[in-house]
């Protein structure tokens, strides 16, 4: 009778574990796609420590907001005739992949510049080999002299550029990265910076 009950009672104990196990299985959710209208914080979640279009959106509003609060954008205000200003590349010096994210950054600065301050903005549409050039000679030695030369070709008086570049750490399995976004304007006639910002961001992996 002893030997019977404890089968009986093991048995019992496999049923239970068994349907514990099957419910389980019932209530995991499949992973599933979904829109920014169905998860309005889709944006705001980050997927890895790369730099993604929130981060570039942080870095790139609190360098337009310094630029269009600075001396020099109160200059271009005060001027009688409204400055050419040309939007160049940014150089990225990360390891990341960010290039076509920065060609978009150029778009933004123009339409920014265009809209809320005194500038007349050459468009980097209407100059595409120069563009290119200009470029191409940010990822070689950079030579500002150079980069200078450029925006007397293109008509202007002022250009805006700049570069993104990062800084990484890893302790154990913990991993820090501090992105950095640096823009300046310089004058085409004197080859002096009349405004430079920087802006940073931190992603973390910590365990």
């Amino acid at each position: 009778m002893r030997h019977f009950t404890k089968t009986v009672c093991l048995g019992m104990v496999f049923t239970l574990a068994a349907t514990l196990l099957i419910a389980g299985v019932g209530c995991t959710s499949e992973p599933k796609y979904v829109r920014d209208e169905d998860e309005p914080r889709l944006d705001e979640y980050t997927m890895s420590m790369r730099l993604d279009r929130r981060d570039l959106d942080r870095l790139y509003e609190d360098n337009i907001h310094q630029l269009l609060n600075s001396e020099m954008a109160r200059e271009w205000d005060r001027a009688r005739n409204s400055p050419n200003v040309a939007i160049f590349p940014m150089r990225n010096e990360t390891s990341e992949h960010i290039d076509d994210g920065l060609d978009a950054l150029l778009t933004r600065f123009e339409t920014d510049l265009v809209n809320r301050s005194a500038a007349d903005v050459i468009s980097h549409r209407d100059q595409p080999e120069l563009i290119e050039e200009v470029e191409r000679q940010q990822h070689d030695a950079y030579d500002p002299a150079e980069v200078v030369q450029y925006g007397r070709q293109m008509g202007a008086q002022y250009f805006v550029t700049g570069r993104v570049y990062d800084v990484a750490e890893r302790v154990d399995d913990q991993r820090r990265v501090q992105y950095f976004m640096f823009v300046q304007v310089i004058n085409v006639e004197t080859g002096q910076v009349g405004f430079q910002h920087e802006s940073n961001i931190t992603k973390g992996l910590i365990r």
